[in-house]
């Protein structure tokens, strides 16, 4: 079908376009709100600037179109492969995506705000500037994504995957990162701030400079992370987190209850630890040169090779 005949029948009141063959074609601004293409070929198609609102393009075929600047407020795209394409500038607000691919897919500077993107896959996206608020990502694909300086606030990101992402600087506040895998992520001055964090894993994770004041970690795996100038005010982690080998040189942990926390082998150099709850903590071999421990509590807790040189003790006075 040529592209005039769709648009004079779309304006004669016909909607149904479903199960078509029409890979190539050009609707470039096209006023298409409440349109249905599903199951419909649409490779290679130009639809930017076009107003697809409402519009049902679920189980498409997208790979490779051309969606720039493209509103799809509110539309079904849900199984839809969208790999390669470019969606740059689109408006995609409470969209459903569901299970869609979009891997390689170019979103830069689209809205995603409230989307479903559940089951996703966005492996290698290009995710400049997106605003993701609100938006639903449980269980989907980010793998080595560049999150980085993006707005993930109140995001779900349950069970998703994002193992060696970029979340540096990424607004990650009332985020649900429930078991999401941030495995070898970089996380250098993202704000979790009172997120989800409950049994993700951060092994080998990069949260230098990351703020995580209020944030609930309970049974977060920690292992080999780098922690340093971290801020975790506030913080509880309720039991079970791993912190085994973990880099917390100069980090801030004033406050924080880490009781049965395993903190075994970490790096608590320069560290403020002043009154943090160590109740019944595994501290074995941590190295705690010139850190700050004034006020901080350590019943019951495992305390065998420590390195204590330069450490200003609970009460005041500096060990030599």
């Amino acid at each position: 079908m040529k592209a005039k005949e769709l648009i004079d029948r779309y304006n004669a009141g016909e909607r149904d376009f479903s199960r078509l063959d029409l890979d190539r074609i050009e609707l470039i601004q096209a006023n298409l709100k409440g349109v249905s293409f599903n199951r419909s070929d649409l490779d290679w198609s130009n639809l930017s600037g076009a107003d697809l609102s409402w519009a049902n393009l679920s189980r498409s075929n997208l790979i490779n179109a051309k969606l720039i600047g493209t509103k799809l407020l509110d539309s079904n795209l849900s199984g839809s492969d969208l790999s390669d394409a470019d969606l740059s500038w689109a408006n995609l607000d409470s969209a459903i995506l569901t299970r869609v691919d979009l891997s390689n897919a170019n979103l830069n500077r689209a809205c995603l705000t409230n989307a479903d993107l559940r089951g996703a896959n966005l492996t290698d996206a290009n995710l400049k500037g997106v605003n993701l608020a609100g938006a639903n990502l449980s269980r989907a694909d980010l793998t080595r994504a560049d999150l980085s300086n993006l707005n993930l606030s109140g995001a779900n990101l349950s069970r998703a995957n994002l193992s060696e992402a970029d979340l540096s600087e990424a607004v990650l506040s009332e985020a649900d990162l429930n078991k999401a895998d941030l495995r070898e992520s970089t996380l250098r001055e993202a704000n979790f701030s009172e997120a989800i964090l409950r049994g993700a894993n951060f092994s080998s994770a990069n949260l230098r400079g990351a703020n995580l004041s209020g944030a609930f970690l309970q049974e977060m795996n920690m292992s080999l992370l780098t922690l340093s100038e971290l801020s975790l005010e506030k913080f509880d982690s309720n039991n079970h987190i791993n912190l085994s080998s973990a880099n917390l040189k100069g980090a801030n942990l004033s406050g924080v209850i880490l009781k049965g926390a395993n903190l075994r082998y970490a790096l608590l150099r320069q560290a403020n630890l002043t009154k943090t709850n160590f109740h019944y903590a595994n501290l074995v071999d941590i190295y705690l040169q010139k850190a700050d421990i004034r006020g901080a509590k350590f019943r019951s807790s495992n305390m065998s090779g420590i390195d204590l040189t330069g450490t200003i003790m609970p009460d005041g006075s500096r060990h030599h």
